[in-house]
């Protein structure tokens, strides 16, 4: 359940209401200097809220704002402070609470551990190592705020596993359950997608839809899907966005046939089904039991010139060796090799192309904010999927039952917090 029930915008003054019963320690304070301000016009210094006596400043919010508006590719205007804003200050309250959790339990998260979630998230946005700190400065907010979130989700996921793992006991008839139907899927359609999910789970239907309807309006405007989900998603089967290859019978009954109907890279309307409402965005589909490519090498190459002559030169271009050669005289500087890479390492659209070609075949034109480029796959490698073993299915069982204790623990520690909102 989101902390914050309702923020809304009226005569350019934010307000911010909170249901009582889920949050009996709620403290109002009023600061007359700054009330006629949205929040995010107020002075960087003012306090917005404390939390269990700790402060959030305005700064605090503005860098957070900024941070995700920079993320998922969303302008900061009043559509933003309405309808996007709340959610992150009241998941940003709910941060503040499991990080005094965290320091108070003891909970060790060492610096190495997050800087590899910042060379991940590096990598996976074509940074090179360290460049993403510079990136985030020109865009006004500090790569500290990324990592504070980044240490809050690693303590969090260590102290619900010391709180509670050694509590659950999953039974091999569970294991043995899912690993039969595992085999019995083989032949059926899996797909590959990312998710937004948000619960029904303390929360009123109708909020629900609104919540899920604000984001997909931000989708269809441009936001980037994985970092709104990552940012607005509740957990769902232990996972928050990527969920990665899901058999057609592990999706809820009420929207596996949207799916189906969802072309490559689409992404579905909102969707209601049996535990809260869906966005699903489809990366790729797939026979289970069919080959996958597991690694490709591939060489890059972008045009100095674009002609019919060149195109006709390109297209009779046989393999990454001839390639190489027709780069010297018509490509870019920014042409040659890009080596190899597992599969799952590309991005999004180069899966996309690379699912399209065969080895030696040139692509069409890729588009990218500076202009476009080729690709050709120099060599590529097909691996048949393996169903997990008993031990893999044992350890998904256990995060799923960590999952429902995280909730239920998380919920107890917004209840007991004293959370004084300084409108």
């Amino acid at each position: 359940m989101r902390l914050l029930k309702k923020i809304f915008f009226k005569f350019f003054l934010l307000k911010i209401l909170f249901i009582l019963f889920f949050h009996p320690k709620i403290i109002f304070a009023n600061n007359t200097n700054e009330t006629n301000l949205p929040i995010l016009d107020r002075l960087p210094t003012s306090i917005f809220a404390t939390v269990n006596n700790e402060p959030i400043s305005i700064y605090d919010l503005i860098q957070r704002a900024n941070l995700f508006s920079i993320s998922a590719k969303i302008p900061i205007n009043e559509d933003f402070t309405t309808k996007i804003l709340p959610d992150l200050i009241s998941g940003y309250i709910d941060e503040v609470i499991q990080i005094q959790e965290i320091k108070k339990e003891n909970v060790l998260v060492q610096d190495d551990q997050v800087q590899n979630l910042v060379d991940g998230i590096e990598k996976e946005n074509g940074f090179k190592k360290g460049e993403l700190k510079n990136f985030l400065k020109e865009n006004k907010t500090e790569i500290s705020i990324l990592e504070k979130q980044l240490w809050a989700n690693l303590g969090w996921r260590q102290l619900v596993a010391n709180k509670f793992r050694q509590k659950i006991i999953v039974q091999e008839s569970e294991v043995e359950v899912i690993h039969n139907k595992l085999k019995t899927d083989i032949g059926k359609d899996e797909f590959n997608v990312e998710q937004i999910f948000i619960s029904f789970e303390n929360k009123k239907e109708n909020d629900v839809f609104n919540t899920i309807n604000n984001l997909y309006k931000q989708l269809i405007g441009g936001g980037d899907f994985l970092s709104i989900a990552k940012q607005f998603s509740d957990s769902y089967g232990g996972k928050i966005g990527k969920m990665g290859w899901v058999p057609e019978s592990d999706f809820d009954d009420k929207i596996v046939n949207d799916i189906k109907k969802l072309e490559i890279n689409n992404f579905s309307k909102p969707i209601k089904g049996e535990n809260g409402y869906f966005i699903i965005k489809l990366l790729n589909k797939r026979i289970i039991g069919q080959e996958t490519i597991s690694d490709v090498s591939l060489f890059r190459i972008e045009l100095i010139e674009k002609n019919d002559e060149v195109y006709q030169l390109l297209n009779n271009i046989g393999n990454c060796d001839e390639l190489e050669e027709f780069a010297k005289t018509y490509g870019s500087t920014d042409s040659g090799s890009l080596g190899s890479f597992k599969y799952i390492e590309l991005s999004n659209q180069l899966k996309f192309e690379v699912q399209k070609l065969n080895k030696n075949e040139i692509s069409a034109p890729i588009k990218y904010d500076a202009g476009e480029f080729h690709i050709m796959i120099c060599d590529i490698n097909k691996a048949k999927p393996i169903i997990p073993s008993k031990f893999k299915i044992q350890d998904i069982l256990i995060n799923q039952k960590l999952e429902v204790l995280a909730r239920q623990y998380m919920s107890e520690l917004r209840t007991k917090a004293i959370i004084d909102i300084r409108i």
